[in-house]
């Protein structure tokens, strides 16, 4: 069985971060497998290289390689809440997303997400699935300025909070509880009645946040190693 992983190189001209995720592992072939894709990361550019495995039967976890050791940085983390008993939504409005505003909402998104940990850079491949059916998306608004962005993700068993956050300029006031409160009560105004999010477990903020606001961890998605050159 030949080992299946898939590189993420788009972070790479932003951020310097590249990713290695592996699809498919003999456990016998994991280190090879690592340095290959590793190599071909450098390649590419990256300053940052992150691994990960979508494969059970080969798990990652801390070690050292020839060239190379692996240091856990994050856990990818489902959190849930349900959507009865929600706390007053008030201080933001929501604006949603339309064609018109698209260049704005993806400036405003990727100034908003740039340094979060496993963040995306977002495109017009990005937007037009944004402006689909299937999603809610758009501005979170103080007083008539957007200062945030939201996604929500309508398709799947259960409705998901892909995405809000607050530009750093506007950040420190208690905006980013409000505007969870406030797509929290969109989505009981569509009749759901749980959601969930995806955390980074190393973004204290927005961790701290959830779990305040009623979030508890459902299921590990993903665990992410940086992948760090040794003499």
């Amino acid at each position: 069985m030949e080992p299946v992983y898939e590189l993420v190189t788009r972070e790479i001209a932003a951020k310097g971060a590249g990713y290695l995720l592996l699809r498919r592992c003999p456990p016998q072939e994991l280190g090879e497998t690592l340095a290959r894709g590793r190599a071909e990361l450098l390649a590419a550019g990256a300053a940052e290289l992150y691994a990960a495995s979508a494969d059970p039967a080969c798990p990652l976890d801390e070690g050292r390689w020839e060239g190379f050791r692996l240091s856990h940085v994050r856990d990818m983390l489902w959190m849930e809440r349900p959507l009865d008993q929600l706390p007053p939504a008030e201080g933001l409005t929501l604006e949603p997303l339309t064609r018109a505003r698209g260049g704005a909402w993806l400036t405003l998104h990727n100034a908003c997400f740039f340094d979060m940990p496993n963040s995306a850079t977002y495109g017009l491949r990005e937007l037009e699935e944004a402006l689909g059916a299937e999603w809610r998306c758009g501005f979170a608004a103080a007083d008539g300025v957007p200062v945030g962005v939201y996604e929500l993700a309508l398709a799947g068993e259960m409705p998901e909070i892909a995405g809000i956050a607050i530009h750093p300029d506007f950040q420190g006031k208690g905006l980013g509880r409000a505007l969870l409160r406030a797509v929290l009560a969109e989505l009981a105004g569509l009749g759901c009645g749980r959601c969930r999010l995806l955390v980074a477990t190393d973004n204290g903020r927005a961790f701290s946040l959830y779990r305040r606001e009623g979030f508890r961890a459902a299921a590990v998605k993903s665990r992410w190693f940086q992948m760090i050159g040794t003499a």
